[in-house]
């Protein structure tokens, strides 16, 4: 469903580009494929160039380039100590994912696990290692509880260095509460294996 979200979306965006001027479309191509840290206006400009200044076909070509190899990542398990328990405001956590490389190649360096969507109460990427195909890897992450009482939820993705997405999502939702015990569970299993 999310990769006809993004097709769709892209799609829309090409309909938008209606003009000759040069400018324009180098802004459009670089507006649609902003996402990727590799782009500039050069770039741009190169990829519209090679192809008549179509920025349908600009793009096209870009992608089937820049196309990342068979990466993919599966969510093995919530490795978290106290997961489901709520956490109090404004208190220090770590969430921990173990992860499966569950591509054909190893991750690329530079690739990362991304926030998307949502609320993240802590660093908004996470580098990621270079695991070979069919290996484990544990994602930790140092968070800090919102002050305000709720539940938050945030998206997480891994991203290769040129912004493609792969492999599963990973949602985090933090319920905050004023009795909630995660961080002294954490605190305590910390201790206790000291």
């Amino acid at each position: 469903m999310e990769v006809d979200d993004q097709e769709s979306q892209l799609v829309e965006a090409l309909f938008q580009c209606t003009t000759n001027d040069r400018a324009v479309l180098t802004e459009q191509f670089l507006r649609i494929l902003g996402n990727r840290s590799n782009i500039n206006a050069g770039l741009a400009e190169f990829y519209l160039q090679m192809n008549g200044w179509n920025v349908d076909e600009a793009i096209s070509s870009y992608l089937d380039v820049n196309r990342c190899p068979d990466l993919s990542m599966t969510l093995i398990q919530d490795m978290t100590v106290g997961e489901g328990e709520s956490v109090p405001p404004g208190t220090p956590y770590t969430k921990v994912w173990r992860v499966r490389n569950s591509g054909t190649v190893a991750w690329l360096p530079g690739c990362v696990l991304r926030c998307t969507d949502g609320q993240a109460s802590g660093s908004m990427q996470i580098p990621l290692e270079t695991i070979n195909p069919g290996s484990d890897f544990d994602i930790k992450l140092d968070l800090v509880s919102p002050q305000q009482p709720g539940i938050y939820q945030s998206k997480w993705r891994a991203c290769s260095p040129d912004g493609a997405y792969f492999g599963d999502p990973i949602w985090m939702i933090t319920i905050v509460e004023s009795g909630g015990v995660l961080g002294v569970t954490q605190q305590l299993n910390s201790s206790y294996l000291r």
